[in-house]
């Protein structure tokens, strides 16, 4: 359909689950992506296989909590692409403990990683988009944000923090044509691993869920192609949720 066609859009965290998924489905809806994560040859990776189906793309290694480092990387994203007009911020981790028994130390890592983080990157690419006219900024937000998440209480805090930050976007950049929504998902990737391989702990997660599985990230990617997309331009602020039913 081509609905990403002349549009070059940055994916944070695209080298594994989600990211990836959406990286691959916005190039072969025409995008150039700029595919952005701290692991630079699962970046590759995922570059060779959108070049291999005849898209565009480029690898980054990028921490993105380092405003130096993020603001370099935007700059040369432009400069390779001639502007950004899309930022899809996947990148995250989890640092799984009880409260009772969490360090203030993961705490704050969690927090640095998936919240602190979405702000860099946000951050590096507003003036680029007021100066453009236009912009879209989606952020991977979790069910954590709005139920809480025994045994992940910096995680869910963090994300919380996310929705937070993309509402308060969303009512400061509307007057520049930028637009900010959340993407709400539930998927079997990494970083649900450490409940996918306790058999316990998934049959208990999963009947939370009325549809009773889990998505694989390729059922998430068509939804950061439509907030990415014009289909969405009239939506901005919003929480979308692919969760299979969990926030219902």
């Amino acid at each position: 359909m081509n609905r990403l066609e002349n549009k070059t859009v940055v994916v944070t965290g695209g080298g594994r689950g989600i990211g990836r998924a959406g990286a691959v489905a916005m190039a072969a809806e025409g995008a150039t992506v700029a595919v952005l994560d701290l692991d630079v040859a699962a970046a590759e990776s995922v570059v060779a296989e959108i070049e291999d189906a005849g898209g565009k793309a480029r690898a980054w290694g990028t921490d993105i909590t380092s405003p130096e480092q993020v603001e370099s990387t935007v700059g040369e994203v432009i400069a390779w692409g001639g502007q950004v007009d899309v930022l899809v911020h996947s990148a995250g981790i989890v640092g799984p403990a009880m409260l009772k028994d969490m360090t203030l130390e993961s705490f704050e890592r969690v927090v640095k990683v998936n919240l602190t983080g979405t702000f860099v990157c946000l951050k590096a690419l507003i003036p680029h988009w007021i100066e453009l006219g236009h912009g879209k900024f989606v952020a991977l937000t979790s069910p954590a944000a709005k139920r809480g998440q025994v045994g992940g209480g910096n995680y869910a805090a963090a994300k919380a923090g996310v929705v937070a930050l993309v509402k308060t976007a969303a009512v400061e950049l509307a007057r520049h044509n930028v637009t900010a929504n959340a993407l709400l998902p539930i998927a079997a990737t990494e970083m649900s691993a450490n409940v996918r391989e306790n058999p316990k702990l998934e049959e208990k997660f999963l009947g939370m869920i009325p549809l009773r599985r889990w998505a694989g990230p390729e059922e998430i990617a068509p939804s950061l192609v439509f907030l990415a997309s014009s289909d969405s331009d009239y939506m901005t602020g919003s929480v979308l949720s692919v969760d299979g039913g969990r926030t219902i």
